[in-house]
Order: structure tokens, then sequence, then C-alpha cells
């Protein structure tokens, strides 16, 4: 079996002048190239075995590294910002001056700074083995996974403000989710394709799988439709943009009045500062919610709009879910939707409710 070794530590640090700080020399892990499902839970058991050197972080540790890292980012950016200015590459002295400190304290600072980024990096890779294990057999290797998912923990760590209260783990979630799916998006296929589009790819997969299941049987397209609660013409869109040969004059969207043309190139993606915020509303919305609807309501409700997990689900997976019939599910969302449209409600819920 070809096998190739994985040293993600290297790869995030190239240059780093600092090789004598040991939090992030991680040893070669073996990954296999296949997909076989034995061969890469080995893989990921060896890798979580190493990671777990690096304990994971205090919320109190996190914010003390971040702020150090958001030093960094500052730093790094000054010998460009003095070359714009100067017309030069400007010296060692400089660019201290420009931080208002010595060439040696300036030295001292980056390498603590550096050593927060590593820390806060080598603590955090094993949620990037986790995400990336979600989107085997998505036509890329597991290997190209990984490495996309840590350039975007990477990328987390320079972007991420720890005055805004909540936990890194969970903003760099969103960086590493979308380093994965955009490589899934760009390698998987010969034509790149929206990553919201991937995940309805995604969901028509597993529909049709949960069906046959049910069923005993191959779903008609009426039944898929019907779950995924889209129309005929919207399924066989999918169905068509789904086959790896493609017609770039492919007619998509409701009305088909666009071209898979238009979609070669992407760059309207939510942001993860976007999704974060998403998140953050979902969570206020939760709490709302505790206070108007019964516990039913509730799980219902926040099912249906994927308010814990930013994926919402049909009527008959959340039947399938709290064990209702469809009818029954229907009624409690319509009756827990009419009274988060109560006005003394609805006004705290106002950018969620205009969205339905």
């Amino acid at each position: 079996m070809q096998q190739m070794s994985l040293m993600i530590a290297e790869s995030l640090h190239e240059e780093d002048q600092y090789q004598e700080d040991s939090s992030m020399n991680i040893q070669a892990v073996t990954l296999p190239l296949s997909e076989n499902s034995q061969d890469i839970d080995d893989a990921v058991g060896a890798l979580f075995k190493q990671m777990s050197r690096y304990p994971l972080l205090s919320q109190k540790e996190e914010v003390e590294l971040a702020r150090l890292i958001q030093e960094l980012v500052i730093f790094e950016q000054l010998p460009e910002k003095l070359a714009n200015d100067l017309g030069r590459m400007p010296t060692k002295g400089e660019v201290a001056a420009a931080a208002g400190l010595t060439e040696a304290q300036l030295s001292h600072r980056l390498h603590k700074c550096r050593a927060a980024k590593r820390r806060m990096i080598s603590s955090n890779l094993r949620l990037v083995v986790s995400i990336a294990k979600r989107y085997l057999n998505r036509g890329v290797p597991f290997l190209d996974l990984i490495q996309e998912g840590a350039l975007g923990l990477n990328r987390a760590t320079e972007k991420f403000d720890p005055e805004k209260g909540y936990k890194f783990s969970t903003y760099a979630y969103w960086w590493i989710r979308q380093g994965i799916t955009r490589t899934i998006a760009n390698q998987g296929r010969t034509i790149r394709l929206p990553v919201h589009v991937v995940e309805q790819i995604n969901k028509l997969k597993r529909v049709y799988r949960d069906l046959r299941r049910k069923l005993n049987r191959i779903p008609s397209d009426a039944e898929i439709a019907q779950a995924l609660e889209i129309s005929h013409q919207q399924l066989r869109n999918l169905q068509q943009i789904r086959r790896k040969t493609l017609s770039l004059n492919h007619r998509l969207g409701t009305d088909e009045n666009s071209e898979l043309l238009d979609f070669l190139e992407d760059n309207e993606n939510s942001t993860p500062e976007a999704q974060m915020n998403d998140m953050m509303m979902r969570q206020d919305i939760l709490e709302v919610l505790n206070h108007v609807l019964s516990d039913r309501e509730q799980d219902v409700i926040t099912l249906r709009y994927g308010l814990l997990t930013g994926e919402p689900h049909t009527l008959d997976e959340v039947s399938r879910m709290v064990n209702l019939s469809r009818e029954r599910v229907r009624q409690i969302q319509a009756k827990a939707m009419r009274k988060l449209r109560r006005p003394q409600v609805a006004e705290r819920l106002k950018e969620w409710l205009n969205r339905f």
C-alpha cells in the first residue's frame, strides 16, 4: 500500500527561526493514500495518540495566547508596511524602531508570540482530524483534507478576536471546515461548484441512502424530492450537477435563469466571521425559545431550522427524530411559530423571523 508522511507543524512554520521551541515538533505520522476504512481508523488513532501530548487549553490560556498572536500579526505586517513607505526593504533596526522596541526586545517578543501560536495550533490539531474524518470518500485524499484543515486552523489563530467571548475551538471550526469543504469543491470534481451546492448534493446522497434503507428498494424521484422538500425540477438539476461530466451551459436555479458556467468562480461564499455571527444569533434565539416554547416545541423548531448545528431538517427527518408523524410535527411547528410571532417575542427575533 502506498503511504505518505505528514508533518503538519513544519508545513505551517516553514520559515520559523525558533526551532528550539518543541511545542510544534510533531513526529511524522504515516497516513494511507487509500480510503480503506481500517487504514484510516488506524491513522486517525495514531494522530490522536500523538496529539494527546498537547493538552487542551483553558479559556484563560486561549485568551492569553490569542493576544500574543494578535501582537505577532502586527509585528509580521510591519516590514511590508515600512517597505511601501520607504520604497525598499527595511532593516531590522527600522522594524524594531517602528514597533517601539530595540532589536533585542523585538527578537524576544517575536519568539514569545510565535511560541504562543505554535501552542495554540498544536492544542487544536485534534479538531482538524475530527472534522477531516467527516469528509472522507468525497473525491479528495485524507492527507489533503488534513493539510487544508491545518491551514484553516493556522488562519483561524490569526483572525481570532479573544475579546468577543467565545471559545477558540468554536471559531476555528468554521475556518477548518471552510478549508476542507472548499478543497472538496475545487478538487473533488473538474468544475468548481459553490460550497452550498456541494452541501446540497451531499444531502441528496444522505436522503437517497436513508430512503433506500427504509423502503428496501430504490426510491423514486418523487419520493426523493418530497423528502428533500424540493421540486422535481430542482431534484433533476442536482442529479445532473452530481455527475462528474457536466455541460457548462446546463441551466440551474428555480427559474433556470443561470448556467453552470456562472459558478466557475465563487467568491461570494460566506466568511467564517459571518458564519460565527449566525451561530451567535442562534444562541440568542435558543434563549428566547427556552422562555416561550414547550420542550417539544423547542425540539421541533431547533431541529427544523438547524439552530444547534446550522443544518435544517425536513419535516420527514424531524418526524423520525422525535418519533411523531409528519403531520403532527407540522402542527407543532405551526403552533410554535405563532407563539414566536407575538409582538413582544417577535421584536427580539426580528432578524431571524424575517428569513421565513
